[in-house]
């Protein structure tokens, strides 16, 4: 009877187990997960789907500073015109910086180049046409015949019984004293038809500087140094002397041939001009890398100013998603 019961107790609370475990492992499995899931319920905010900057690999290295740092622009642009526009996608106006800096450079190399030729051409004449003994005599001839004094006796000497050597004028500086020569031209002033006027402007400043070859056909005071000048010279005796020769502003007066004074002055006159245009064009440089620099410092500010604001906008117009199960 006794184990009758016990199979009968066995038999009634097996099946309720099993049921139980069930129960317990629907539960588990199916209401429970549901819990968990529904305390891990997300929200989605529509600031999600904004702008983030640094997202992207591609937005790292060396070229994400000049995009997002207005000042790295700024220098990249003053180094380089044209750099900060070209890294912020700004193409034509990167083309037009970059391209007024090559014309510009071209330019100025160019003309400095010519002028560089045109100013060694230029020596090159006054060392076959121009003779600081010549000038010398002149001024000797000059002073004698208007009697004046300025121990012009004492660089007469000196230079006595030489002359000009038009080949090669350069051989001519050894002949001279150039410390008598400054001395008499110190002392010299300038005669006109009724009276004396003040002392020579210039002295004749030393070979090969350039004071030398700008002044020597700048200034009617040393015209006389010429070689067409020296050829209808005022030397007495000669036929085209004239002992009433005055000093007059442009020689008014001479009938003598100006024509390589002013021939040394044209010639001087367009090498000076490319230097300037080659000076000048290095300004326009110069105004080209400013121009171009502030220009891509505003570039990025403003765009990191449209960014933000569209960011805080988004920010403020969030909303959130519940999904429940």
């Amino acid at each position: 009877m006794k184990k009758l019961a016990f199979i009968w107790l066995i038999m009634t609370l097996l099946p309720m187990a099993m049921s139980a475990q069930v129960v317990s492992d629907f539960s588990n499995g199916i209401f429970k997960k549901a819990e968990i899931e529904e305390s891990q319920e997300a929200e989605l905010h529509i600031s999600d789907f904004s702008y983030q900057r640094g997202f992207s690999n591609s937005n790292s290295g060396i070229l994400e500073a000049p995009r997002t740092k207005p000042f790295v622009a700024f220098t990249a642009s003053a180094l380089i015109p044209g750099a900060g526009q070209a890294v912020n996608g700004k193409w034509a106006r990167a083309g037009v910086y970059f391209a007024i800096e090559a014309a510009g450079i071209i330019y100025h190399l160019d003309r400095n180049a010519k002028a560089r030729r045109q100013e060694k051409a230029y020596e090159a004449f006054t060392h076959e046409n121009w003779s600081v003994l010549a000038y010398a005599e002149w001024l000797v001839e000059y002073s004698q015949v208007n009697g004046l004094n300025n121990g012009w006796q004492t660089l007469q000497a000196n230079i006595e019984g030489q002359d000009p050597d038009f080949s090669n004028t350069t051989n001519d500086w050894g002949k001279v004293s150039i410390s008598l020569l400054h001395q008499v031209e110190n002392e010299t002033p300038f005669v006109f038809e009724n009276k004396l006027g003040s002392e020579f402007s210039h002295e004749l400043p030393e070979y090969g500087s350039q004071q030398y070859y700008e002044l020597i056909s700048k200034y009617y005071q040393f015209q006389a140094g010429w070689q067409d000048f020296y050829n209808v010279s005022i030397n007495m005796g000669s036929p085209s002397y004239n002992p009433n020769h005055t000093f007059f502003y442009g020689w008014k007066g001479r009938d003598e041939p100006n024509t390589l004074f002013y021939q040394g002055r044209d010639r001087a006159q367009t090498f000076n001009d490319n230097y300037r245009a080659a000076g000048n064009i290095l300004k326009l440089l110069l105004v080209n890398h400013v121009v171009s620099a502030f220009d891509a410092l505003f570039t990025v500010q403003l765009k990191n100013s449209r960014i933000e604001s569209n960011t805080n906008l988004m920010k403020m117009e969030q909303f959130s998603l519940t999904w429940r199960f």
